[in-house]
This record gives structure tokens, C-alpha cells and sequence, in this order.
């Protein structure tokens, strides 16, 4: 089975090295250039003297350079590579042989049909781990000197960039996609199909991370007297009006002589983690041991 699997799947696997070669290259080569820009900066300074308020324009240059210029080259395609490889990845596996009948030949072996389907799914997933976890660490490598001086609580694809939620999203996508080949029974269309299932837990995710905020925001009262520049503050201040780089302000409120924010402790970034790599676990288990449970009962 090690051999049948590897068989049918290597033109995958030397796809995703090949997309990991690319992203490790981007990566570095932006990623040294940034490193040498925070050094001549004299940010690493800045936030051993003063947590960053010393040097606000600084941070905010550096910031717009690589997190929102540059850094969009490597960036930008973390919103759907979770998605398309996992599909890519699983939508042939039963699709392809129930659309081309070799199915009569592969389950009609010594191994029996659930065996090979465990023992496929096995392999494949521990690929799609190993695939996934070393893009997290690339993307933790790249963006390390930008995680000292922005939150990693930011809304949109980076924020499963460097934690299990990537690795867990890219599951997703393959589980779908390969309940979809065994329902649909055609490739092509196991492809859209999942992908359009998988986007439903993505919005939800986003939802969750944004507009919704799952857990509720925190909250911080702080006082307003005499020379403490409350009229200055603002959201996207440098460093963040809470006093703590990496929390994450989503509103300031002025009233009886005090500033009401509410925002996203950086401390929370694990919490979210586990909740969305949570949700995308669920459905990818959910969708594999359905398609083990149907195979079992299904031959035509």
C-alpha cells in the first residue's frame, strides 16, 4: 500500500515541495532584507529603551514597507494555498477511481477497501501535516521581526500563518474534497464542490476573528489627566494606547475624562489558534470518517 500510495500521489508531492521551495525562497530573500532594514532602523534599540515610543515614525515606516508593501508577495497567497493544495490533494483520491472504474481492481485485492482507504488517508495526511507545519515555520521565520512590532491578532490570512489554524485549514480542504470524490464520483467536480464547502468554514473563521470577535474584546479605562495626550490617541497608534505591543485596538471611546478602548490582548493569540484549528479539525474528521463509513457500504 506504501508503494501503490506513493505511486499515485508522488506527482503531489513533488508539487507541494515544489510550492515549498518557492515560499522558502521568497521567504528568505525578503526576509533578509527585512531583518537587515529593522537593524539599520535602530528599532531592536528603540524597543529595548522604550517599548517602541521612542521611535513611532520608524515602526510605522517599517511596518507599511513589509507588512503592507513587499511583504504581500508572500503574503497574499497564504488566503487560498490551505485550500487549493488540500483539494487538489483529495478530490482525486476516490474521484479518480470511481470515475475511471479501476476501483473494480483496487478493492477487489487482498486488501480490503476500508484498509485501503485508511491506510491511503493515513499517508496522505501525514504529507499534508508535514507540508503544512514547515510552511507555518518558514512564515514564523519571515515575519519575526513584524511580530515585535505589530499584533498577531490581525484580521485576514496572516493570522493563521503562524500557528496550527494553516496546517489544520489545509486538512479541511482534503477531507472535503475527498467525501466530495467519493459523492460526486467525478474529479472536476469534487474540486468545486469542495472548494465552495470549504470557504463556509473559512467565513466563519474570518467572521470570528473580525467583525464577530469570539471571545469578546477586552476592555481598558484609562485615565485622562493633565499632559497624558489621550487627545492624540488613536487606533492605529505606535505603540498601542494600551501600553502593550502586540495587543490589538479596535476602538477608542472618549468620556468622563477617560479613554474607554476595547481590544484583543496579544495573549489571546493561542486562544483563537485552538479555536479555528478546532473548527477545521471537526469538519476534516467529520468529512474522512464519513467517507470511510460510505466506502465500507458502497461498491457501485
Amino acid at each position: 500500500m506504501i508503494w501503490v500510495t506513493w505511486r499515485q500521489h508522488r506527482s503531489q508531492a513533488v508539487a507541494g515541495l515544489a510550492i515549498l521551495c518557492v515560499v522558502a525562497l521568497v521567504a528568505i530573500v525578503v526576509g533578509t532584507w527585512m531583518r537587515a532594514s529593522f537593524r539599520a532602523d535602530g528599532i531592536p534599540a528603540c524597543l529595548a529603551r522604550s517599548g517602541g515610543a521612542d521611535c513611532p515614525a520608524a515602526i510605522t515606516s517599517f511596518v507599511h514597507t513589509f507588512d503592507q508593501g513587499v511583504g504581500i508577495i508572500v503574503n497574499l497567497p497564504l488566503v487560498a494555498l490551505p485550500g487549493l493544495f488540500g483539494i487538489v490533494v483529495g478530490a482525486p483520491l476516490l474521484g479518480r477511481e470511481l470515475e475511471r472504474g479501476t476501483w473494480r481492481l483496487a478493492w477487489s485485492q487482498t486488501v480490503p477497501r476500508t484498509r485501503w482507504l485508511v491506510t491511503k488517508l493515513g499517508l496522505v495526511t501525514g504529507g499534508l501535516v508535514v507540508f503544512g507545519v514547515a510552511v507555518t515555520a518558514l512564515m514564523t521565520w519571515f515575519r519575526q521581526p513584524l511580530d515585535q512590532v505589530t499584533s498577531l491578532l490581525q484580521p485576514g490570512p496572516l493570522f493563521g500563518a503562524e500557528g496550527p489554524a494553516l496546517t489544520a485549514s489545509l486538512l479541511c480542504a482534503f477531507g472535503l474534497a475527498v467525501l466530495a470524490g467519493l459523492l460526486a464520483r467525478n474529479v472536476i467536480v469534487a474540486l468545486v464542490a469542495a472548494y465552495i464547502a470549504w470557504e463556509i468554514p473559512s467565513t466563519v473563521v474570518v467572521l470570528l476573528n473580525g467583525p464577530i470577535h469570539f471571545p469578546a474584546p477586552a476592555t481598558m479605562r484609562i485615565p485622562c489627566g493633565a499632559g497624558s495626550g489621550c487627545a492624540a490617541a488613536r487606533v492605529g497608534s505606535v505603540p498601542p494606547v494600551t501600553g502593550h505591543l502586540g495587543d490589538f485596538v479596535l476602538g477608542i471611546t472618549r468620556g468622563g475624562g477617560e479613554l474607554i478602548v476595547s481590544y484583543l490582548p496579544a495573549s489571546r493569540f493561542w486562544t483563537l489558534q485552538l479555536i479555528d484549528s478546532g473548527l477545521y479539525l471537526a469538519i476534516a474528521v467529520t468529512a474522512l470518517g464519513t467517507a470511510v463509513w460510505l466506502l465500507h457500504r458502497r461498491t457501485a
